[in-house]
């Protein structure tokens, strides 16, 4: 990896080569982007396809360029196609969306190693999607590489929240090393904070 790129080979469910560039989003980026959030959100999709993983909240390209602005937007491309991408904001963005807003409001009370998150130095990362045809093939892995890459030093603890019915998104995270420290309630659906260091403190 070079600057936060990463190109990866990797083999498709139809057990097809790609390969895809993994990097920070510009511009083009986010009306494929888009299109492959919309083609993901819960409700968009039939229960049976939501067992493999969903998203909970849909935002528009203006708001994921805002994101990329405030911290980062890490994209997988293939053949100037989005086919996953992984967000990541500040907390102060995120008081402003409703959902992360009701996780922050936990901070105080959530504790990653025996610390309240409210008194860390986090980054809230999410949303993250991948193309069903990408999902288990390493791209989630590379997804945070890079981000983790090009992170501002300010920076060292990712802090995601999951739908507790979104079971695929809890392992997938789970194998990163991400722990489940808290849970809130919004909307009367209930959703876990996980949380994971990803550079020594400064």
């Amino acid at each position: 990896m070079q600057g936060g790129f990463i190109s990866l080979s990797t083999f498709d469910n139809d057990h097809i080569e790609i390969t895809l560039e993994i990097r920070r989003a510009v511009a083009a980026d986010f009306e494929s982007l888009v299109r492959l959030q919309n083609a993901n959100l819960a409700s968009n999709l039939p229960s049976v396809e939501r067992q493999s993983g969903f998203l909970s909240v849909g935002f528009s390209a203006e708001q994921f360029a805002a994101m990329n602005d405030n911290l980062a937007v890490v994209v997988a491309v293939q053949q100037e196609q989005v086919k996953a991408f992984l967000c990541a904001s500040t907390v102060e963005f995120n008081q402003a969306v409703a959902l992360p807003a009701a996780m922050i409001a936990r901070f105080p009370r959530a504790k990653y190693q025996g610390q309240p998150l409210s008194r860390l130095p986090v980054c809230i990362v999410g949303p993250v999607c991948i193309d069903q045809s990408l999902r288990g093939h390493g791209v989630l892995t590379r997804l945070y590489d890079c981000f983790f890459a090009i992170a501002p030093q300010e920076f060292n603890i990712a802090v995601v929240f999951v739908s507790a019915d979104n079971l695929a998104s809890i392992k997938a995270h789970e194998k990163l090393g991400l722990e489940t420290i808290d849970e809130f309630e919004f909307n009367s659906a209930r959703y876990f904070i996980m949380a994971r260091r990803f550079r020594v403190a400064q």
